[in-house]
């Protein structure tokens, strides 16, 4: 099995703090998720999109992967999708309202992982002391972990993590390629689109 080809573009969430769709957020002109996508494709074999089933993103043209648990329980229902339904050993998902993506980032977290021993059942960013969940590698081999977190009604994904013994990045190196960590940037306000030029049309 190929250690890394997979990423997923993680489409749920309700967008309350938003008011609308952050899925169909643009920047500049275009779609976020084709950004998103572009940019990921240049460094995995395939791309994929976890939504809820809905036909809106079949515009995209990327393969869809069903939310297995469409009952509002946060993205853990999507990484937990996504393990069951790539086909890499590890598959590194992040969030459709983190568009700024750090291509020499998450090649750097790929050499961490390629060094790893043993290797982790997953590895993300540390940021504050906050570990950023949906920018991060997990392994196939966390899948069972996270069924039973599910089944105990455990929905938290940070604490999964915790529990998955994480590793972390180190902020540190995580400013060493972005010094103000733009790239964790979640848009979840509309004031937030202000800042990068974005904006919902659809």
């Amino acid at each position: 099995m190929k250690m890394f080809g997979d990423a997923v573009i993680l489409c749920g969430g309700k967008s309350s703090r938003m008011g609308f769709d952050k899925s169909l957020l643009k920047i500049d002109g275009e779609y976020v998720i084709n950004i998103m996508s572009d940019k990921l494709g240049r460094i995995f074999d395939r791309v994929s999109l976890c939504a809820n089933g809905s036909g809106k993103f079949e515009k995209f043209g990327l393969p869809i992967i069903t939310d297995i648990h469409n009952d509002g329980i946060g993205p853990v229902a999507a990484v937990h999708s996504a393990l069951r339904s790539c086909g890499s050993q590890y598959v590194f998902v992040v969030a459709v309202d983190m568009p700024l993506l750090n291509l020499e980032l998450i090649r750097h977290m790929m050499q961490v992982l390629e060094a790893a021993d043993p290797p982790p059942l997953a590895f993300a960013p540390e940021t504050d002391g906050y570990l950023e969940a949906t920018h991060a590698f997990y392994s196939i081999n966390a899948l069972g972990y996270i069924e039973k977190q599910i089944d105990a009604g455990n929905f938290a994904v940070n604490k999964i993590l915790k529990g998955l013994d994480a590793m972390r990045l180190d902020e540190g190196i995580s400013r060493s390629f972005d010094a103000d960590l733009t790239m964790f940037t979640n848009l979840n306000y509309a004031e937030d689109l202000d800042k990068i030029g974005g904006y919902n049309c659809d």
